[in-house]
């Protein structure tokens, strides 16, 4: 019996090869070919009959065109007529024809096995291991080992994202193992969204994906100029006034500006797949981040729904890696030099020259006493000037800072159990004296595997900041102080005032005055990721986040801002100053608040390829939760500046009582995403998201966003030939809606103000504070893209091109309302307004040099990108507001008009200066000239808007050494140069002022000047003339690094080690010349660095 069944099994162990071969050589195929290629041949094949077939892409070239004609004829048939006059076989095998040469076995099948690792020795899960021309293949697992049945002589091709593919040759071994390098002119082939990760090929949205190594080249110590040197559509706009101020968070937008007035046109930040705000992200320590994905169109953005108008960040933070306890340790010092170039101020001796012709000093008629007063202060400056004082104010306040960030990262792991420690401390010091930004952080992560199936992670983390600013106050205080004044009194000691009478900003900088904020917050984060199989994934996180601001902020009762100017009774143009009365002496401005903020979501995803058809499903819910509360209170009235205690103070600020506020927001959503790729070459892209959120009104609080996009991947056409040099041809386009809402909670809702100061029957009252609508909801925005992606000679020369159109409705506006209705703020909140903005962005890239053979590659890239907004929608209540601005006759006012540009610039035209009279001349609307200025004559001149802005940036790589440059340009912009306005035409005598006062005003008839007459020193009016176009040219960052050679370091036990030199910000050329940094000036920086692995 025994004997029998074994005669079976081998029977039928023998039999199964042919009956599998009988039932694949069952099928009949109709195929009709004129020259056709070996893929094309067996493309077909598939197409008809499911068949699998592999073989070896190199020698199936041999193979002549094929030609044929059969029809209703068996699989073996069409293989024998093909390559029986050939040096080829097949066999056939469960379901898969393998086409072999020479001498190989017929049906001879092997199993290898391998372990895949990176340059450091680490495995690599998730590795596509393949046999070279075919689809046939299998991934690494968790520890980079696979298993792959292959024919006896192959090739096989190893690939993953950011590594080089490596191609091997394989002969009947049963192990081969893979080192894989990184590849850093790899095509990314994923995108991040924050929610799901997409593969390119079907990707229809417009995105930027900037990595490690990217950031690693470029150090700007804030993390949004550096994003805005990588990307040029990510568009920081230059703060004049705050400068290189480390406690400015820069204003920053994407495609151009998608609200005003209560709306924000900042993008979203999410941070490990939760929102996080911009300020969280400036603070962060860059060593942490492993990615960033910028997301700008709707189909990028859209499963963010509600908050995803104005674009989306995704920030992926690095991740522990398994293997040996590693180290990896970040030094870098940085010294900043305060950049004061665009100043060209007076020096003492031109200065008094100009307070003469401006007429201070001229003796008054019938009136000795003046004169001689007047004759009297300008020996007594002259003296000063004979005797050498020429005190250089603006290197007063400044310094050369010096800076250390420090961070480390210990990270190991067995099979099961990774962990990861990191810790930074960065001491930010700013070019003005005693300001700066301390930051520090610590977190700790966890990562169990069970079974290869699920994977547990948890990341808590800690970080404090804290921000002083400078007790020397406004830069701009320096910029007009009197070079002819002494700071310093005889005995060496500061002066409380200069020789006119007037505060010494050098005192007021030693009194103990203070501005400081305080930020800490803890965040822990913990997620499951449970592998299902069969394609399934489930993913669920929550987060938890709690923080801590406090901000103190204290003037001396010595302080100038408590002295008030009375009439000097000795002169009757003079002035004295005396202190104000003692209650109002010395302010101390204190306040806390906490934050509380939940986040949790679920998300599940289908990933199955069905031959040529692959299918993706992601669907998830979220749900948020924000409470935040503060309190404050100004005391003033100090006697002694010594003591700061509230307990010292005599009052709260008059009319003022301590204050506080709340504020709770609750957010929901749903989301799905569909994606469908047809033999990689055709694409569809369908996403949805439903969104609710209690910060809008109860009619209006649920609202759907959603996206269609596709493309065609050309390059995966069968017409183009396998050695093309073509490598990528991607098409796309896209379309949807999506919202914002960034503004404050309860606009939608009535709200009363208790009136605590009152009682109303022993009881304390309110009132009405703000009208609610319950029909308030998010902006939409209507966003259209059409792209094209293009990579040439293996990616020497790559394109991508964006083209957008956004429009976006219902604009949150304030309406006011009559008096007569009671309401305090006579006004609430409504959707009202329209606003389009189109616009292009290229980045072209060429690698100018690629030798793999020396080690040597030499890239340039140029970005460019334009973009014009028009407002097409307003309501009254901005035709009020634009009437106000537009009678504003010191400033350029914002401008609401229908069909024009928010960014637009109103004056009054003007002719120039009369020779004759040393008057400007201005053009009214009917042509007419006039000395009077009036607003009603205000025309459109200008737009902040630059025709074109971009980056060029360039690299270079040799054995190691890496240099960047990146520059950026901007042209055919315009600005309204208020150094012009302000310190040249409408400069006041009795302070220092730009060089062009003196030398460049009108002074006798006849003259032809720029500027109007010297001695008219009255306000200046906005006209043309001060409106200049800004082109401009800035040196933003260069960087020089070099990685030591493995094999000089890794007896001494490490791993890796670069020395790195960066430079920010080294020129600015503009075609404006104006200053620069009117409250904090602008600075070059210069960092050192230091990075090892041991």
């Amino acid at each position: 019996m025994r004997k029998r069944k074994i005669i079976m099994l081998l029977l039928i162990g023998w039999l199964v090869p042919f009956l599998a071969f009988a039932q694949a050589d069952s099928k009949r195929v109709t195929l009709r070919l004129q020259n056709a290629t070996v893929k094309v041949f067996f493309d077909a094949l598939h197409e008809q009959t499911g068949l699998n077939f592999v073989y070896n892409n190199e020698q199936a070239k041999e193979l002549p065109p094929i030609t044929l004609n059969v029809k209703d004829a068996k699989v073996s048939e069409v293989l024998d007529q093909v390559l029986g006059s050939t040096a080829f076989g097949y066999s056939i095998e469960n379901n898969t024809v393998t086409l072999y040469k020479g001498n190989a076995r017929q049906g001879e099948v092997k199993t290898v096995k391998g372990r895949v690792v990176d340059g450091n020795g680490d495995p690599l899960p998730g590795v596509n291991i393949s046999i070279e021309g075919t689809k046939q293949g299998c991934t690494t697992n968790f520890n980079g080992e696979y298993t792959l049945k292959v024919p006896a002589q192959c090739r096989l091709v190893a690939s993953f994202i950011g590594m080089e593919t490596q191609t091997l040759a394989y002969n009947g071994q049963s192990q081969l193992n893979i080192t894989m390098t990184e590849d850093s002119n790899v095509i990314s082939e994923v995108v991040v969204d924050g929610y799901f990760t997409r593969k390119t090929e079907g990707f229809a949205g417009a995105v930027t994906t900037i990595k490690k190594e990217d950031l690693q080249k470029v150090h700007t110590g804030n993390i949004f100029t550096t994003l805005s040197a990588l990307d040029a559509g990510f568009k920081i706009t230059e703060n004049n006034l705050a400068g290189s101020n480390p406690n400015a968070l820069p204003d920053f937008t994407i495609r151009g500006r998608g609200s005003f007035q209560e709306g924000s046109s900042a993008p979203l930040f999410i941070l490990d797949g939760f929102e996080t705000t911009a300020q969280k992200v400036y603070d962060m320590d860059v060593n942490r981040i492993e990615s960033i994905t910028i997301l700008k169109d709707a189909s990028a953005t859209i499963l963010y729904g509600s908050r995803a108008a104005n674009g989306v960040v995704v920030i992926e933070t690095v991740k522990p890696k398994p293997g040996q306890l590693r180290v990896t340790y970040d030094f870098k010092p940085t010294v900043a030099i305060a950049d004061l170039t665009d100043y060209d101020l007076m020096n003492a001796s031109e200065k008094l020259e100009y307070e003469r012709l401006a007429g201070l000093y001229d003796p008054v008629e019938g009136d000795l006493l003046t004169t001689y007063n007047r004759q009297q202060k300008y020996y007594n400056k002259y003296k000063n000037v004979l005797e050498g004082v020429d005190t250089d104010w603006l290197a007063q306040p400044v310094t050369n800072s010096f800076s250390q960030t420090h961070s480390i990262l210990v990270e190991g792991g067995a099979e099961n159990v990774i962990y990861s420690i990191d810790g930074y401390f960065d001491k930010n010091k700013g070019v003005m004296k005693k300001s700066g930004r301390d930051r520090y952080g610590l977190g700790f992560s966890l990562q169990y595997r069970i079974k290869d199936k699920i994977i547990i992670r948890n990341y808590a983390s800690y970080s404090n900041t804290h921000a002083y600013d400078s007790p020397y106050g406004e830069f701009s205080t320096y910029a007009q102080a009197n070079p002819y004044e002494r700071p310093w009194a005889s005995n060496g000691e500061l002066a409380p005032t200069l020789t006119d009478g007037s505060p010494n900003p050098l005192y007021e900088a030693n009194l103990p005055n203070r501005s400081n904020n305080d930020t800490e917050y803890f965040a822990d984060e913990l997620s499951a990721d449970w592998i299902i199989g069969n394609g399934w994934r489930l993913i669920g996180q929550f987060r938890i986040e709690k923080g801590n601001t406090a901000s103190d902020y204290y003037r001396s009762p010595l302080s100038s801002e408590f002295l008030t100017t009375e009439r000097d009774p000795n002169d009757s143009e003079g002035q004295v100053w005396v202190p104000v009365d003692i209650n109002e002496r010395g302010q101390l401005v204190l306040g806390n608040g906490e934050y509380l903020n939940y986040s949790g979501k679920l998300t599940v995803n289908y990933n199955k390829q069905l031959d040529k058809h692959m299918l993706f499903f992601g669907g998830g819910a979220e749900i948020n939760q924000q409470e935040s509360s503060s309190h404050s209170f100004t005391a003033t009235g100090f006697a002694d500046d010594r003591y700061s205690d509230p307990a010292f103070a005599i009052q709260y600020l008059d009319n003022g009582r301590p204050g506080s506020s709340e504020s709770t927001v609750r957010s929901m959503g749903f989301l799905a995403n569909f994606n469908y790729i047809y033999d990689d070459r055709y694409f569809l892209d369908l996403s949805g998201r439903y969104d609710g959120s209690s910060q809008f009104g109860a009619d209006r609080r649920w609202a759907p966003f959603w996206s269609v996009g596709g493309g065609w991947n050309v390059h995966e056409e069968h017409f183009w030939s396998t050695g093309s040099v073509l490598d990528l041809l991607k098409i796309r386009a896209s379309y949807g809606v999506t919202g914002n809402q960034e503004f404050s909670a309860y606009q939608a809702q009535t709200m009363y103000q208790y009136q605590t100061g009152r009682l109303y029957n022993s009881s304390v009252p309110a009132t009405l504070m703000g009208y609610g609508n319950p029909d308030l909801k998010w902006q939409n925005q209507y966003s259209t893209n059409i792209g094209l992606d293009l990579g040439l000679w293996k990616n020497r020369l790559s394109l991508t091109f964006n083209y957008y159109w956004k429009r976006t409705d219902g604009m949150l506006t304030t309406i006011t309302v009559a008096p007569s209705l009671g309401f305090p703020q006579n006004s609430f909140t409504s959707n009202l307004g329209e606003i389009s903005n189109r616009g292009w962005e290229v980045n072209l890239g060429a690698s100018i040099l690629r030798d793999p053979a020396n080690d040597l590659e030499w890239r340039v890239n140029i970005q460019a990108t334009q973009n014009k907004n028009k407002l097409t929608k307003i309501n009254n209540q901005l035709r009020g507001l634009n009437d106000q601005n537009n009678q504003n006759d010191k400033i350029p006012g914002a401008v609401y008009e229908e069909g024009e540009s928010l960014s637009a610039i109103k004056a009054v035209p003007s002719l120039g200066i009369d020779p004759a009279t040393g008057q400007e001349i201005y053009v009214k609307k009917d042509g007419s000239l006039t000395y009077e200025w009036d607003a009603a004559d205000k025309v459109l001149c200008g737009d902040t808007e630059p025709k074109v802005y971009g980056n060029i940036s360039t690299n270079l790589y040799w054995k190691g050494w890496n240099l960047n440059a990146i520059f950026q340009y901007s042209v055919g912009g315009d600005t309204y140069n208020s150094t012009l306005a302000q310190r040249v035409e409408g400069a006041n005598p009795t302070y220092n002022a730009d060089r062009r006062v003196l030398n460049d005003r009108w002074t006798t008839p006849g003259q032809h000047a720029l500027y109007r007459n010297i001695r008219d020193y009255e306000q200046n009016y906005i006209s043309t003339r001060f409106v200049q176009r800004d082109n401009y040219l800035e040196f933003s960052s260069l960087s020089l690094s070099y990685d030591f050679p493995k094999a000089w370091i890794n007896p001494y036990k490490i791993s890796t080690l670069r020395l790195s030199f960066y430079a920010n910000d080294l020129f600015h050329l503009s075609t404006v010349k104006q200053e620069r940094g009117l409250d904090y000036p602008f600075a070059r920086s210069f960092v050192f660095g230091l990075n090892f692995s041991i």
